[in-house]
């Protein structure tokens, strides 16, 4: 008995580490998560941070990586700017420091990364010369929150081509598009999925009506 005991305390662990056998779904797999958004407008300059976590390295590859948190600030200055870096301070409830900003030469948005992930309701206010920026979390006010994006996702891509003998062979990606006509309108979920062979399906659903797009 006591054998048996101890073989059954073996097996047990075995499960516990490897998951029942290691095999993942699709939402144990994502690599990269936006669960609040705050946007920021003052008219003529916008902004705005993702918050939520996302895999360290970063590697489309379709394998998921360890998560880590990010809160990650992008600057539109609508071609104001064009310094490969500049330094803007950042108050987050009162507490000021200096953040570095990046251009993608791609969009010209400048941009970086706090390392962390914001609260819901945090205030923060970004400063750069004579422009001020005030930071709302609008994702409060999405008809559709990360969580039911992710659902409308799973009801609607073929996800099953992804999964071998109950395995999930690949990566998901939540994002918000920053890219957007007016400003706190139209803005879309991105949910795309890449499969460790390679294969790629995206869905863009509608934060507000929750109409999607699949592409």
């Amino acid at each position: 008995m006591k054998k048996f005991g101890v073989f059954a305390m073996i097996v047990l662990c075995f499960f516990m580490l490897t998951g029942c056998g290691g095999k993942k779904s699709f939402d144990q797999c994502i690599s990269e998560i936006t669960r609040v958004y705050y946007q920021a407008s003052n008219g003529q300059v916008e902004g705005s941070i993702s918050v939520g976590e996302r895999e360290e390295p970063y590697l489309v590859d379709g394998r998921q990586e360890k998560l880590c948190e990010f809160s990650l600030i992008v600057v539109d200055f609508n071609k104001l700017m064009e310094e490969e870096t500049i330094e803007v301070a950042l108050s987050i409830n009162g507490a000021e420091s200096v953040v570095t900003l990046y251009l993608n030469p791609v969009n010209h948005y400048y941009m970086n990364d706090l390392g962390y992930s914001l609260g819901q309701n945090d205030e923060v206010i970004l400063t750069y010369q004579d422009i001020t920026l005030t930071f709302f979390n609008i994702s409060d006010s999405f008809n559709i929150d990360f969580s039911q994006a992710i659902t409308i996702a799973e009801e609607n891509l073929n996800l099953q081509a992804f999964y071998q003998d109950g395995d999930f062979r690949g990566e998901c990606y939540l994002k918000i598009l920053t890219e957007k006509n007016d400003v706190f309108q139209d803005l879309f979920w991105h949910f795309s999925v890449v499969g460790e062979n390679g294969e790629v399906q995206n869905i863009v659903i509608n934060t507000l009506s929750g109409e999607f797009y699949l592409s």
